[in-house]
């Protein structure tokens, strides 16, 4: 990959006003889902169908309507990402270090992320870790978009706020970096809770650091996103095999 064009470092963002955007992007992530499900509602009212509310919220919990959830959530909260990492002298790109990194250094992050993956998986099949709504959702599915949506997409927005944006905020502040893993990835297994087990969330913490440290050597968000988006991809055809077999 290419190297960008290099730039003086810059203290943007604000480490505190970004606690104010996170919130944000928290609040356009459900209203985005939440629109969804009144938009869903309306449409059943105007073909005047009579459903129970079980049966709606079966309905809401197929993969075709957790896709759309989530797209509509992501769709409200990638611009206003864009919009706060963007300033005067520094763009966007700058702000998220969306720039190349050194590819001779990939099979270390590769190794670890294998090793932690073999650990998780371990953890399910001889631990009895419970795995969460949203993994059994994956194992009895073949939808196409939902796996796309969880190794692409995921991957690349999560990656953009936690270790783009949040870390670039934190990460010159008086947290440094010890301060930086432990509060981003603790925001990161935070989001994700309801949608996997507790154990998974245990999993999630150490991945995020994991992510974390490879921002830091790399100084590129790249590294995390490529590393987040084969670590979902090996989970869900871990996922996938299970359910079959």
């Amino acid at each position: 990959m290419g190297v960008g064009k290099t730039c003086k470092p810059a203290s943007r963002p604000d480490p505190w006003f970004a606690i104010n955007w996170l919130v944000i992007f928290s609040i356009l992530h459900f209203l985005g889902m939440l629109l969804y499900i009144v938009g869903f509602g309306v449409f059943l009212d105007a073909r005047g169908a009579v459903i129970e509310p079980a049966e709606i919220r079966r309905q809401l919990e197929a993969p075709a309507s957790l896709v759309a959830m989530s797209f509509a959530g992501w769709l409200l909260v990638l611009p206003a990402l864009l919009l706060a990492s963007s300033f005067r002298g520094q763009s966007w790109t700058q702000t998220l270090a969306v720039r190349g990194f050194a590819l001779r250094h990939l099979w270390r992050w590769l190794l670890a992320l294998a090793t932690l993956l073999a650990a998780e998986i371990l953890a399910v099949e001889f631990l009895a870790a419970g795995q969460g709504d949203f993994t059994q959702a994956i194992a009895g599915s073949r939808h196409i978009p939902m796996v796309l949506t969880v190794v692409l997409v995921a991957p690349l927005l999560e990656e953009l706020i936690f270790r783009g944006y949040l870390f670039r905020a934190w990460r010159r502040s008086a947290l440094g970096l010890s301060g930086t893993l432990l509060l981003t990835s603790a925001l990161f297994a935070l989001a994700h809770w309801g949608q996997y087990g507790t154990e998974q969330l245990g999993f999630l913490f150490v991945f995020s650091v994991m992510m974390g440290l490879a921002r830091e050597r790399s100084g590129s968000v790249l590294l995390p996103v490529f590393l987040h988006a084969l670590g979902n991809l090996l989970v869900v055809i871990f996922v996938l095999c299970r359910g079959v077999f």
